[in-house]
């Protein structure tokens, strides 16, 4: 339940590292220590004396915990089995679905919807198109990057009637199964 998959940027391009992280948002530090010894001896040795360094008061002060828990997306995610991803910073522009269990890197783009149809409509030309006119440019190769609040939250989503909602969700399924090969 605490060792969670991690997935970052790289992780959606190529395959993923399958790299894990000791996660335990919602547990005190006496809740560790008393739960698991182990796990908390490791981060004393391995996490802490970092931690002390670092300049960000709630890094030094939540020590035990996974970097800077996002309060709004986790309880999102709640219920969910999947949710959306695309790389903040691509290329090209794609999106997978991640499973729920996959805790995001912060160059990651996180969309709260197991729906495929909002992965249909994300993955389709009209907004990849837009989100290439309005997220901004990234980095040594100016590489087009996915700004939630530029790219996601205005870009006006149609309200289609049932069998085309349908329709894009099949396509959508068929494009996921494709790209997780």
């Amino acid at each position: 339940k605490h060792i969670r998959p991690y997935r970052n940027g790289q992780d959606l391009a190529a395959r993923p590292r399958k790299a894990l992280v000791i996660d335990l948002l919602g547990l005190t530090e006496a809740d560790v220590r008393r739960q698991f010894p182990e796990i908390c001896e490791h981060l004393l040795r391995r996490v802490k004396p970092e931690r002390d360094q670092n300049n960000r008061e709630s890094y030094r002060r939540s020590w035990w915990l996974f970097g800077e828990p996002r309060k709004d997306f986790r309880p999102a995610l709640d219920g969910l089995r999947r949710y959306i991803a695309t790389p903040e910073s691509a290329r090209r522009r794609y999106f997978v679905f991640l499973d729920g269990d996959v805790l995001p890197d912060n160059t990651i783009v996180a969309i709260a919807s197991d729906d495929a149809f909002h992965l249909g409509v994300l993955s389709s030309r009209i907004h990849v198109v837009w989100a290439l006119a309005t997220g901004g440019r990234l980095g040594v190769r100016h590489d087009p990057r996915y700004n939630k609040t530029r790219c996601f939250e205005t870009f006006p989503f149609a309200a289609p009637g049932d069998d085309h909602r349908e329709r894009v969700r099949l396509a959508a399924e068929a494009l996921d199964a494709h790209r997780s090969k």
